[in-house]
C-alpha cells in the first residue's frame, strides 16, 4: 500500500510538472536588489523586476522606440546596432553613438550586456523563446521582459505593458487612446468609398517583393485606410517567422492600381528596372514611398501604423481629408510623444521617406 501511495503521488507531482510547463502564464523571477514589482509581459509571464528600472538594455528595437515615448530614453543602455541609423532617435538621444550594442544577429553578448550594469533586459519573443539566449540572461541574473507585438492590439498591449515596467500607466493610455482615435478617424472617413472605388494596391516591405500576410500589423494597417491590399488576396506567397515574400510574376497577375513601399530605394529599384516596367501602376508612377519617423510608419515593427493609416488614406482619397493638414498633424504628433521640436524641412524628409534612416 505504501508503494503504491508513492507511486500515485509521484504521477500527480508530474502532472503537476506538466500543468505548469504548459499553462500559458508562467513566472520568471531573477535575481534583483531593492525594491521589486510582477508585471505580466506580452507573452503573459509573471516577471518579477525592480520596482523603478535605471539601467534597461532594449534589445529589440521597438522596445528603444516605446521607452523614448515613455520619455524614459536616459534609462537605455543598451541597442541593437540598426537603432543607431534612425535619425530621430538620434535626435531624441544626442550620444547614441555612445550606447552599447549587447545584441546582433539575434544573439545576446553576455559579455557586453553584463558590462552596461544593467538591471532589466527587453526583448522580443523570437528571443524569448530560444532557450540559448534565454539562459544566458537566467545564468546571470537579469530579469527579462518580453515586449513584442503583430498586430493594432498587440501593439497596444505592448505599450501598455512598457508603461507598467517604467510606471507610466497614464502616459502609455495616453498613446495607446491616440492611436485608436486617429485609426477611427480614418476608418470612419475612408467607410463612405463605395468597394468598387477603392484602390487596389500593392505593399512593398523594405524588399521589393517583401509583402505582407492577411491579419499581420500592415495588413490591418491597409484596411483601416481603405484601401485593398492585394498581397491578402491570395497567390504566391513564401511565408517565415520573419517576413512575406512574393514573386514578381505574383505582383504581374495582382497588377494593383498603385504601389507603396517602405524603402526609397525599393521606390526607385520598382520605377527604374525593366522588369517591373509592365506594370501600370508603374507606367502611371503611382508608386509612393512612405514615411520613416521614429519607426517606417507601415513596418511589422512600427509603432505608428495610426500615421500610417492616415497618410495612405490621405494620399488615395483626399477628398475625405481635406480639413487635415498633416504636416501640422504630424509635427504635433512628434512634439507631444516624442518631445521633438521638429522643423518643416525635418517634417518633409519624414513625410517623403528620404534620408530618416542612415546606410548600413
Amino acid at each position: 500500500m505504501k508503494k503504491t501511495w508513492i507511486v500515485r503521488l509521484g504521477i500527480v507531482f508530474l502532472l503537476a510538472l506538466a500543468v505548469l510547463a504548459l499553462t500559458g502564464c508562467q513566472t520568471q523571477t531573477a535575481t534583483t536588489t531593492g525594491p521589486t514589482k510582477t508585471i505580466v509581459d506580452c507573452m503573459d509571464r509573471q516577471v518579477v523586476i525592480p520596482q523603478e528600472p535605471k539601467r534597461v538594455a532594449c534589445l529589440y528595437a521597438s522596445t528603444a522606440h516605446m521607452v523614448a515615448m515613455l520619455g524614459e530614453a536616459d534609462k537605455i543602455v543598451g541597442i541593437p546596432n540598426g537603432i543607431k541609423r534612425d535619425v530621430l532617435m538620434a535626435y531624441k538621444i544626442p550620444d547614441i553613438d555612445a550606447i552599447s550594442v549587447p545584441f546582433q544577429d539575434g544573439a545576446i553578448n553576455i559579455e557586453e550586456l553584463l558590462a552596461t550594469d544593467t538591471d532589466l533586459v527587453l526583448i522580443r519573443q523570437s528571443t524569448a523563446v530560444n532557450k540559448g539566449e534565454t539562459e544566458k540572461l537566467d545564468k546571470a541574473g537579469i530579469p527579462w521582459v518580453v515586449v513584442d507585438y503583430a498586430s493594432l492590439a498587440g501593439l497596444k498591449k505592448a505599450v501598455a505593458v512598457t508603461g507598467e515596467v517604467f510606471n507610466r500607466q497614464e502616459r502609455a493610455a495616453g498613446y495607446n487612446a491616440d492611436l485608436q482615435q486617429t485609426l477611427d478617424l480614418v476608418a470612419s472617413r475612408v467607410s463612405q468609398i463605395p468597394e468598387t472605388s477603392r484602390v487596389r494596391v500593392y505593399h512593398a516591405v523594405n524588399e521589393a517583393a517583401r509583402t505582407d500576410l492577411k491579419g499581420d500589423l500592415c495588413s490591418q494597417i491597409t484596411d483601416v485606410a481603405g484601401v485593398i491590399n492585394v498581397s491578402t488576396e491570395g497567390g504566391s506567397l513564401i511565408t517565415d517567422a520573419e517576413k512575406t515574400m512574393t514573386t514578381l510574376e505574383q505582383i504581374y497577375t495582382w497588377n494593383p492600381d498603385a504601389i507603396i513601399a517602405n524603402d526609397i530605394n525599393a521606390t526607385k529599384y520598382m520605377l527604374s528596372d525593366s522588369k517591373w516596367s509592365g506594370l501600370g501602376a508603374v507606367v502611371n508612377q503611382r508608386v509612393t514611398t512612405l514615411p520613416i519617423g521614429v519607426t517606417r510608419w507601415c513596418h511589422p515593427g512600427s509603432m505608428e501604423p495610426h500615421m500610417a493609416a492616415l497618410f495612405i488614406a490621405m494620399h488615395f482619397y483626399p477628398e475625405q481629408f481635406s480639413d487635415i493638414d498633416l504636416s501640422q498633424t504630424t509635427k504635433d504628433y512628434y512634439k507631444q510623444w516624442f518631445d521633438l521640436d521638429l522643423t518643416d524641412e525635418n517634417i518633409a524628409a519624414i513625410l517623403s521617406g528620404a534620408g530618416m534612416r542612415l546606410s548600413k
